[in-house]
């Protein structure tokens, strides 16, 4: 599958928690915030199926 940028901005506050959070789990900011969407996407188009 085809990787593409995607730019965001988020409040300094939610960027420092998204790090932080990431760091636990032993990834990059960009993986933990994309691993985040993936799954949030999923579960909302499998709501929506039922």
């Amino acid at each position: 599958m085809a990787r593409e940028y995607l730019n965001v901005r988020v409040d300094s506050d939610l960027k420092k928690q998204l790090q932080e959070l990431a760091k636990r789990e032993n990834r990059t900011l960009s993986n933990f915030v994309e691993t985040v969407l993936g799954n949030y996407a999923k579960r909302e188009f499998m709501a929506k199926r039922k």
